[in-house]
């Protein structure tokens, strides 16, 4: 080799070298700037019940404040209970494409219980393969222990997450101390053996997330907080000054008037003011992406709360048990205080997250997902997302709300909104005298369900009920018929062969 040939070959040598620091500055600069994502998840907080959705009791400055600092959208949508809806979140997919229909649901497939299998390639693991730190807090309740817990779903870190739907107590030590309690272990929260009498759960947990936020803020990796709380989920207990706050405060003739649970969700204010202050004391909150939004509608039965003017409440299909509040804060995207009409569902904060982070996920579960990208939401209010109907499946869990099979308001139920914003809700039927019915609301002119237009737009009932069925066959879970019925002899014993045939259409 010529000496000039030498030259030039060094030359090139350091140059390649010089791309190499250059490209792998920019992808580690790329790291930084991705955004943190903290997702705010309360359990059975209804749509009213917030200062800034229009409850008439409770006090809630500080999500208020969130919410005006953020996009609000004012029709977004759940799973009437808990399990579908985290399944949705986690999934990206209609909780009823899963078997999650129940409560703890009903399943067709394997994966070792009734919740979300393993072999779901989670929203965590995707944040986590695309190099987030990982950490889950609080109630899990889609999967069971030593099988499908966050720990097995794409979380590093995981604080307090029980076995069971809800915390023994939000009392320390934070179990049920009540003698012969058959779920005293199962519904014990773990990891807050520091906590004393004084603590509350609910704050407490919004103390782990300060820790993790203050960790991860240090760190090198963009974090994803999973903080789903139990709150505000019975038992309803609140520490004996906020009840006496309220007790004092409440009104006649007023929709909220329980001072236990007005408490309650004053403590979830408290534990949310704990997680931002840690954003703006980490450095991070201009960098951090906040999601707040709730499982399912409030619980209206035994006068916890109310969801008016929402019909009904959690486990139905009136908007009440699946309408709830969704506020998105997006620094430097979103702009405070503007809103979307936009229908916007629990499997849709998959694939928006993603979005929002340039991480890519798995092609395949990508494929699969039914949620949409609402990202251009967030980016302008008076964007619109292709037309869609949005589907659910509450085939009931006789073990937990065994009033299911002669209630007509929360007995066992499938609905369908149409693209034009019509919504059928079919009634199945039980062995115990319920009959096979529908409802039609026109939720453009009557977004509170008080005109069922059943009778006399039967065109519109068949239609969308030619549609429910459709979407039925296509994910491929077996019938209310198929399922229902074993449920109901498996808690009334032989049954018989006439209520047999009232479950058939």
């Amino acid at each position: 080799m010529t000496k000039h040939a030498n030259a030039l070959f060094v030359r090139f040598i350091a140059l390649g070298i010089a791309i190499q620091v250059v490209v792998c500055h920019a992808n580690a600069d790329d790291t930084v700037r991705r955004p943190n994502v903290v997702l705010i998840l309360a359990d059975d907080l209804g749509c009213v019940d917030l200062g800034c959705t229009g409850s008439d009791l409770h006090q809630t400055p500080v999500i208020d404040a969130l919410a005006a600092e953020s996009m609000r959208f004012d029709r977004a949508y759940a799973a009437p209970t808990c399990s579908p809806s985290r399944s949705a979140i986690l999934s990206g997919k209609n909780p009823a494409k899963l078997g999650i229909v129940g409560h703890g649901g009903v399943r067709k497939m394997g994966g070792g219980g009734d919740f979300l299998v393993g072999t779901e390639y989670t929203l965590a693991e995707a944040l986590r393969d695309g190099g987030y730190n990982t950490c889950h807090i609080g109630k899990w309740h889609v999967g069971q222990a030593k099988a499908n817990r966050p720990e097995q779903q794409g979380f590093a870190t995981v604080v307090a997450a029980n076995e069971f739907c809800c915390p023994g107590s939000f009392f320390y030590p934070f179990r049920d101390r009540r003698k012969g309690s058959k779920n005293a272990k199962l519904s014990a929260v773990p990891d807050l053996e520091s906590y004393g009498p004084s603590d509350h759960l609910t704050p407490s947990l919004g103390s782990e997330a300060a820790k993790f936020i203050q960790q991860a803020a240090q760190g090198d990796q963009p974090f994803f907080l999973n903080l789903w709380y139990y709150a505000v989920h019975t038992p309803i207990e609140a520490m004996p000054e906020k009840v006496d706050k309220y007790s004092a405060l409440k009104k006649p003739g007023a929709k909220h008037r329980n001072p236990e649970y007005a408490g309650l969700v004053e403590h979830l204010d408290d534990s949310v003011r704990i997680v931002l202050q840690a954003l703006e004391d980490s450095g991070v909150a201009d960098n951090t992406i906040v999601i707040f939004y709730s499982d399912n509608g409030g619980e209206v039965r035994r006068g916890i709360t109310s969801n008016a003017p929402m019909r009904s409440g959690k486990t139905t299909l009136y908007e009440g048990g699946v309408r709830v509040p969704l506020f998105v804060r997006w620094p430097g995207v979103t702009r405070p205080g503007a809103t979307s009409k936009v229908r916007v569902v629990g499997q849709d904060l998959y694939p928006t997250i993603l979005a929002m982070t340039g991480v890519a996920g798995q092609q395949e579960q990508n494929r699969e997902m039914d949620g949409v990208d609402f990202s251009a939401l967030l980016r302008d209010p008076s964007a619109t997302l292709p037309p869609r109907s949005l589907h659910w499946l509450r085939y009931g869990e006789l073990v937990h709300y065994p009033t299911y099979k002669t209630d007509r308001t929360f007995g066992p139920s499938a609905a369908i909104i149409g693209k034009e914003g019509w919504k059928l809700i079919e009634h199945y039927p039980t062995p115990h005298g319920l009959e096979r019915r529908y409802e039609l609301f026109d939720l453009e002119q009557d977004p509170y369900e008080q005109h069922d237009l059943a009778e006399s737009r039967r065109d519109k009932v068949a239609e969308l009920k030619h549609e429910l069925t459709e979407w039925q066959r296509e994910i491929d879970l077996p019938s209310y018929e198929e399922l229902a019925y074993p449920a109901f002899e498996k808690i009334n014993g032989a049954g018989d062969s006439r209520a047999g045939e009232r479950l058939r259409p």
